[in-house]
Formats: structure tokens, sequence, C-alpha cells
């Protein structure tokens, strides 16, 4: 009986609740918040990350040598950029800005003095056809179709330790080129989002009661 008349208590607080005008405007802001991500997700999402490590120092007792063009270098840093579409529709190379206007492209950092550039084979996924130039200081990446989940990722080598490299350029139906987030950055967003809901939860269930709404 007291289980019994525990569980109609909560049912009928929660029902309360759900229908009255703060249990309305929560289930409608959560429908909103549902409805964008599903707009958002259902778009090309462009994302990138980048490593960037010594590949020889003259610091070092090395057995090898670095040679690009004819030229030795005693110190050089290498720096990986990955492009991944993590979204559900394919991007094509042709709904990219032209190259005098806002191409997909990485900025490479002046002081890093690049050295080389190539597209890694081994980690682009295979069936994509790449084409990398150079245009004013920056690698330019050109593509014919860049499928949910495939990737791009060129390496550069540079005489100078940088780690700002970015991936930046337009697109139809991308605005924005973002950095890929770490698992810190996923945890400490995902709980800022959810005490912020809570919070709010509480404070229009305080103004409910008091008889504000």
């Amino acid at each position: 009986m007291f289980r019994t008349g525990v569980i109609k208590k909560v049912s009928r607080r929660t029902w309360n609740f759900l229908t009255g005008n703060v249990g309305a405007f929560f289930i409608g802001f959560s429908a909103l918040v549902i409805g964008i991500y599903q707009f958002y997700i259902n778009r090309p999402i462009l994302e990138y990350d980048t490593n960037t490590h010594s590949f020889i120092s003259s610091q070092n007792n090395n057995k090898f040598k670095v040679v690009v063009e004819d030229k030795e270098y005693g110190d050089l840093y290498q720096s990986v950029v990955i492009l991944q579409n993590n979204g559900q529709q394919p991007l094509a190379g042709s709904d990219v800005s032209r190259i005098d206007h806002d191409p997909i492209r990485i900025i490479v950092p002046k002081d890093a003095q690049m050295v080389h550039y190539t597209l890694d084979k081994q980690l682009t996924s295979p069936a994509i056809d790449v084409k990398l130039s150079l245009y004013r200081g920056d690698i330019i990446i050109g593509f014919d179709f860049l499928n949910p989940g495939d990737q791009i990722a060129v390496t550069i080598l540079h005489e100078k330790p940088a780690d700002d490299f970015k991936v930046t350029g337009t697109a139809l139906g991308v605005t924005d080129i973002s950095h890929v987030l770490t698992d810190k950055q996923i945890l400490w967003i995902t709980i800022s989002i959810l005490s912020g809901l809570y919070l709010l939860v509480i404070i229009l269930s305080l103004l409910d009661r008091k008889g504000y709404f």
C-alpha cells in the first residue's frame, strides 16, 4: 500500500508538472533544441584536427639525414592536419567557394617556415580524388566528393615549431569548419548544458509556485 501510494503521488506530481506552465515550457524548449540538432547533423559538418611533433632535431645524434628538394635540414617539425566530414550529407567539391574567394584551405602560420606538404594517403579515406595546391601561402584542399565519415589528411614539414594550423573556408551547406573537441571539452560542455537546464527548471518551478506564471 505504501509503495502504491508513493507511486501515485509521484505520478500525479509528474503529470501536474508536465501539464503546467513550467513543464510546457520545458517540453517546448527541448523540442526546439532537438529540432535544431536534427537540422544541424543533417548537413555536412566539417571538423579538423591537428597533430605536431618534432621530426628531426640537430640536438640528437641522428644516423639519418632529411633532404627536401636537394636541401638538408637538421631541424624539422611535422604536422598532420585531418579534415573530416562528420555530418550525414556528402559535400561536393563543386560546392566549395572558388580559390580567389573563400576556398577550403589550411592556413599555415608564417613563422612555421613551411618546407614541404603532401597528401597522406595512409590517413586519407580511399576513393577520394584530392588535389592540393598552394595559394598565397595557404594549402588549398580540392576534392571531388567528401562523403560522411571520410577524411583528408595533409602532412606538413616546417622548420619552426607551430601548432596553430587552421582549416577554414566556405561551401554550400557549410558555414563553419570547427576544430575537433577533445573528450574533456565535450564532457565540460555536456555538464554545463545539463546544469543550466536543471537550474532553469528549478527557477521556473519556484516562480510557478509563487504565482508568477
